[in-house]
Order: structure tokens, then C-alpha cells, then sequence
């Protein structure tokens, strides 16, 4: 599908409706939206469009999610390990809490947060809306499977909720409006997953296996959120039967990495499912991921030789996100020492894994395909705090032409962002079957992604294309003859060097229950690097989950109860 536009501000509908009933308003308003001029599929692409959560209320801030990004790169990514929130200094904290995520210092009234609340209502208010005007015309033609494509976006957001918040209101078309301010949000999870189970095996009975339009949602990426939502439940048997329904699919791990992660379209064949961006589409700049707008690398200057003129280098990988990628002898992890020293920036001797440079930038070594220079130094901007890596992945080809512009918004373009790949649904059956005592399966899955990565194009030097830019060396595990244990080590690895910077690994840790344990460690460890970790604390118990939004609490009048610990 063209890239989703915005048709519909969320209250449109219903304000429309509320000032009909006035009697006392007897100018006719124009371009109102009603019953009688709705487009419902305009309606239903309008709800499509705010997974990309700009609220486009006209107000400057809300049309750019950049501290509430969809990707949750400062939900996952800067709470787990794998980036710091990068920037010019703990102190540039867009907004204004960015900085207590990453050390789990936040508090009821963070900015951020509260962003993110407010969008995923935001986008349930539209999905739900649009459920309720197909359910009320008559002669829709799509009306099933329009429905079918709005119960799965309703599961994701109410996904987003249960990783990010754990406990929340839970509101559907059925809520009465007179009811919706006293709904509380003490369900239990149960109940939760359970109305997102059911929005999915609904859809499941009337999509389709395949549909015409790109980015629309299809009967597999309903089966793949059902695996998803059955994983962080540990219902394994069950994970495995629906993840063989979307691996059985038409979608495939691509054999170039390099393009997965750069060129705009060539990785259709492996997401599942992806939030849709474009260029030239008529709106201002293009519907671009300005979620993601703060993390392509620092310019001075605005230096002609830098691949994207600009850029405010957030989310900047860690070290202990790039000591993962060191290998053994036989090219496979140092799965309990990768830590136990660190990976120099201009290390190309060391054998690492080849994934590395293709998904991380360092200095010395060439940025995707840019001809001018290879990553420098100052692409980084407060080395002191975050160091010289830089989020290589998914940062579009500084020369593709569907990029944005040559100057601001900097590394924006027509690259979609990935919600589910075939890679992360492999490696949810991996981890199924590990969990289920079948190492084989599991390991032979992980062999297959590892298969990928060695076989695809390797990031050349950048002076001599003809040999490689470092030493990379990527080996297979053995299939059999090995542990529970050895093999769970082995899929939590290969989950982080596959999917890491993707908004991933901080619900992961979670789920498996070693939140506390892992992510106190790291910042122990970095301490010693990085001084704004000194004194940090995970507590257990409490910073699993944001709190709830003090202005949504105080707005509730006391039906919403904050979660134990903040």
C-alpha cells in the first residue's frame, strides 16, 4: 500500500457528532466530516497511519515522535543495554526525562511517558472509531475484512501497553462513551491477553494469507502477533503451532544484509509487518519515521563530505552491545566472557561477527555505501558521555532516491521500520522449542539466521573494496549433543546480535525474568566507563513497567491507580 497518510484528526468524528446537537450553533460549518461524507476507507487508512504516532493536532510537537518513537528505542533500546541515549549530554533530554529512562530513575510525571500513553490512546481511539463506523454501514462492501485489519492493529497497540505500562485501561468499541472516564486500569493480565488473543483469532477467521496493497495487515501477521502474544506468556506449544503458520508464508530471510538495512523496499520479502514511510507523497517532507529522526550521527558543520549533513546521534550503541559481537576461534560467541574486556573502536583485527558493521558504525570503517570518507570521529557528538559507535541499522543509503532531502530531515526517506520480521518469528520458534526440550529444532533455527549473516555481502575496507574491513568470522553452533542451558544462552545471544537496537531486547529481558540480575550488572560494569551510571539501580518489582502518567491519574479523578513503587 502507498505510504499511510493521515486523513482524519482522532476527535473528528466525534466532535462533528457532538456539535450537531447544539441547537444554539445555526452557522453551517464547512468540511465537516459526518455520516453522509465519510469515507470508510479513508477511515480505516487513518488508523493504519497512526502507527507512526504523530498525533497531527497541528501543535509542533505532537506531529514529531521523536521522544516517543514507535521504534521504542528509548523504551527498549537505552533501558537495556544496548544504547546509550546519546545526544549533546545527559542534560538533551527530549522530553525532558529521556536521560531518568536510561539510568530507571523515571518518575509519574516523566514527558516522555506520558507521550507514549497518550499516542497509543491516541491510536486506539481511531481504531476503535473505525470499527464502529464499518460495523454501522450497511452496504461496506469490505466490511469484514476492513474489521479483520483493525482488530490486529487494536492488538498491537494494546501490546505496546502491556509491554511498556502492564496494567491500563482497556476501552473498545462496546465502551459506552459516558463510561470511558471511569474505566479502570487494574485488569489483570489475564484479562488482557486475553482481549488481545481474541481481537486476533477474530481477525484470523476473515483475512486473508495475502493482500494487494503493501503494509496492509494480512491473516499471517495476525497468526504472528498471536505467536507473540502467546511467547510473552510462555505458552510454547502454542508459539510453535502459529509461528509455523507465518514461517510457512511467502516471507524469507533476505540475503543481502547490508540492503535490509539501508535500501527502502528490499527488505519486503522479510517483515511481516512494518510501519510504512514515504517521500513525495504531497505531505510536507513525506510521511517520514520522525521517531527515529534524532539517531543518524553528528555533522559539525554541516560537513558536504558527511553522508546525511546532519543529525543529533541519539541512540548510540553501547560497548557492551558491541563486545557481543566478538566471536571465538570457531566464530561463534563469547556467550559468558564477551564482556570481560572491551572491543576498541578502531579494532579491525580482532574476529568479530560480521553483522557488526553492518548494523553499527565505527570510526575507520565505510558507512554503508558512501564514497567521500569513512565514519570519522567527530560523526560523534559528546564522546566523552556516549563514545564513537553509531546506529548503522536502518539509516537509509545516503544515495538512495528515495530518501527525504539532502539536508534536514537528514537520514529520513522511504525506509520502512520493521514491527515483526521472519527472523525475530524463527527465532520465537527457537526459543519455543528450547523451552519445550527440542534443542535441535532450536538450534538449527539459529544456524539458519546465522547462515544468513555469513553468507550475505561482508562491509568492505573502505580504501580497498576488494578485502574486507575487518576480521570477521561467524561459525555454526553444533545441532545437537547440547544443553538446555548452553542452548538457551546460545537463542538469548542470537536474538540480541540479530535484533538489537530494534526495540527488542529490553522486554526480553523482562519476560525471561532476569531484568533486575542482567541490566543491574550492566550498568555496574559501565560505571566504570560512563560515571552517569554510578549509583544507578534497576529495582525489581517496580521498573519492569513506566508508571502510570500523573496527568492521566489526576485527570481520572482517582480511578486510575499508579502502579506499587512509584
Amino acid at each position: 500500500m502507498r505510504k499511510i497518510k493521515l486523513f482524519l484528526a482522532v476527535l473528528g468524528i466525534t466532535m462533528s457528532v457532538a456539535s450537531c446537537q447544539e441547537d444554539f450553533l445555526d452557522v453551517s460549518p464547512e468540511n465537516v466530516i459526518s455520516e453522509e461524507n465519510l469515507d470508510l476507507e479513508q477511515l480505516v487508512v487513518s488508523a493504519y497511519s497512526s502507527l507512526d504516532y504523530r498525533f497531527n493536532t497541528g501543535e509542533f510537537r505532537d506531529n514529531w515522535p521523536f521522544d516517543h518513537a514507535p521504534s521504542n528505542w528509548c523504551f527498549s533500546d537505552i533501558r537495556s543495554g544496548d544504547a546509550y541515549k546519546g545526544g549533546g549530554g545527559v542534560g538533551d533530554n527530549p522530553g525532558g526525562g529521556m536521560h531518568a529512562l536510561e539510568i530507571h530513575q523515571v518518575f509519574p510525571s516523566s514527558g516522555n511517558v506520558y507521550s507514549l500513553w497518550r499516542a497509543i490512546y491516541f491510536s486506539i481511539f481511531r481504531v476503535n472509531s473505525a470499527i464502529t463506523a464499518v460495523n454501522n454501514s450497511a452496504d461496506f462492501a469490505n466490511k469484514d475484512l476492513r474489521i479483520g485489519e483493525l482488530k490486529v492493529l487494536r492488538a498491537h497497540f494494546y501490546f505496546e501497553l502491556m509491554k511498556n505500562f502492564g496494567s491500563f485501561a482497556y476501552i473498545d468499541e462496546n465502551t459506552p462513551i459516558e463510561e470511558v472516564t471511569g474505566v479502570e486500569n487494574s485488569f489483570d493480565k489475564d484479562f488482557l491477553w486475553g482481549k488481545i488473543e481474541k481481537d486476533l483469532t477474530d481477525a484470523i477467521l476473515v483475512l486473508p494469507e495475502t493482500q494487494s496493497e503493501l503494509g496492509r495487515v494480512n491473516k499471517l501477521v495476525a497468526y504472528a502477533y498471536l505467536a507473540k502474544a502467546q511467547l510473552f506468556q510462555n505458552k510454547w506449544s502454542e508459539v510453535i503451532i502459529n509461528a509455523n503458520k507465518v514461517i510457512a508464508g511467502p516471507y524469507k530471510l533476505v540475503s543481502d544484509i547490508e540492503k535490509l538495512y539501508s535500501s527502502p523496499g528490499y527488505g519486503n520479502d522479510e517483515n511481516v509487518f512494518a510501519i510504512q514511510y514515504s517521500v513525495n507523497d504531497g505531505s510536507e517532507f513525506g510521511n517520514l519515521d520522525f521517531g527515529n529522526l534524532l539517531n543518524s550521527p553528528d555533522s559539525p558543520g554541516d560537513d558536504l563530505f558527511h553522508p546525511y549533513l546532519n543529525g543529533d546521534d541519539f541512540d548510540k550503541p553501547t560497548q557492551n552491545i558491541v563486545n557481543t559481537f566478538k566471536v571465538d576461534a570457531n566464530g561463534l560467541p563469547l556467550l559468558d566472557s564477551y564482556n570481560n574486556s572491551d572491543l576498541d573502536p578502531r579494532d579491525i583485527s580482532t574476529p568479530v561477527d560480521p553483522r557488526l558493521d553492518h548494523s553499527i558504525g565505527r570510526p575507520g570503517i565505510t558507512w554503508k555505501k558512501w564514497q567521500l570518507l569513512p565514519q570519522q570521529n567527530n560523526w560523534s557528538r559528546d564522546v566523552a558521555s556516549y563514545g564513537y559507535y553509531a546506529r548503522k541499522k536502518n539509516q537509509i543509503d545516503p544515495y538512495s532516491d528515495l530518501r527525504s532531502s539532502g539536508g534536514f530531515p537528514w537520514a529520513k526517506g522511504a525506509l520502512d521500520w520493521p514491527l515483526i520480521k521472519i527472523s525475530d518469528v524463527m527465532l520465537w520458534k527457537a526459543e519455543a522449542s528450547i523451552e519445550s526440550g527440542d534443542m535441535t529444532t532450536g538450534m538449527n533455527i539459529i544456524n539458519q539466521i546465522r547462515s544468513r549473516a555469513k553468507a550475505s555481502p561482508y562491509v568492505y575496507d573502505f580504501y580497498n573494496n576488494a578485502i574486507n574491513a575487518a576480521n570477521y568470522s561467524i561459525g555454526l553452533y553444533p545441532s545437537s549433543g547440547v544443553t538446555q542451558q548452553y542452548a538457551r544462552k546460545a537463542l538469548r545471544m542470537e536474538r540480541r546480535l540479530e535484533l538489537h537496537n530494534e526495540g527488542h531486547h529490553f522486554y526480553d529481558l523482562v519476560r525471561w525474568e532476569v531484568a533486575g540480575e542482567w541490566i543491574n550488572g550492566y550498568m555496574l560494569s559501565e560505571s566504570a566507563k560512563r560515571n552517569y551510571y554510578s549509583g544507578a539501580s534497576f529495582t525489581s518489582g517496580r521498573d519492569e513497567y513506566l508508571p502510570i502518567p500523573q496527568i492521566e491519574i489526576d485527570a481520572s479523578g482517582g480511578v486510575y491507580k499508579q502502579r506499587l513503587g512509584y
